[in-house]
């Protein structure tokens, strides 16, 4: 086991922040999909609260991610959703999502939150059993809708 620490997200981490991002992108075969930039990031974050992120690091160096934000669920109250949860693929394996899963739930817990929501790919095997070994429940017959209103 490695010895990593997971902390709030600060102002200096934004690029790499955005680097787990293009990261994440090339992973899921989608690298021209990135609109947002290290700018947008920062004000998004900083000026209108749109997100928190939470980040592992070893040594200082920023080696995992988890973005999340409140939702509401009109069944259930207050959730929070994980937009994306990324661990540099050479230290998979270590504990370091489950951390990050766990702090980013802490989070949720303190806000008042009742449920933790994500989406995980089809394809990505890895992160299906990951999340099914945690106990997650994956849903298979909601369809994800998007709607691009710019």
């Amino acid at each position: 086991m490695i010895d990593f620490n997971i902390r709030k997200g600060e102002e200096k981490d934004i690029p790499a922040l955005m680097q787990h991002i293009h990261d994440l992108a090339e992973f899921e075969k989608m690298p021209e999909e990135v609109g947002v930039t290290a700018k947008t990031l920062l004000a998004d974050w900083k000026d209108h609260k749109a997100y928190d992120f939470l980040v592992a690091e070893i040594n200082g160096e920023v080696i995992g991610v988890s973005l999340y934000y409140p939702r509401y669920s009109t069944w259930k109250g207050r959730c929070f959703y994980l937009e994306d949860l990324i661990v540099q693929p050479h230290l998979r394996g270590n504990g370091i999502g489950l951390a990050l899963l766990n702090a980013t739930a802490d989070e949720a817990r303190k806000a008042g939150a009742i449920r933790l929501d994500w989406q995980v790919l089809d394809w990505n095997e890895d992160a299906v059993r990951f999340y099914e070994h945690i106990g997650a429940h994956i849903e298979k017959e909601w369809w994800n809708c998007k709607w691009r209103i710019d």
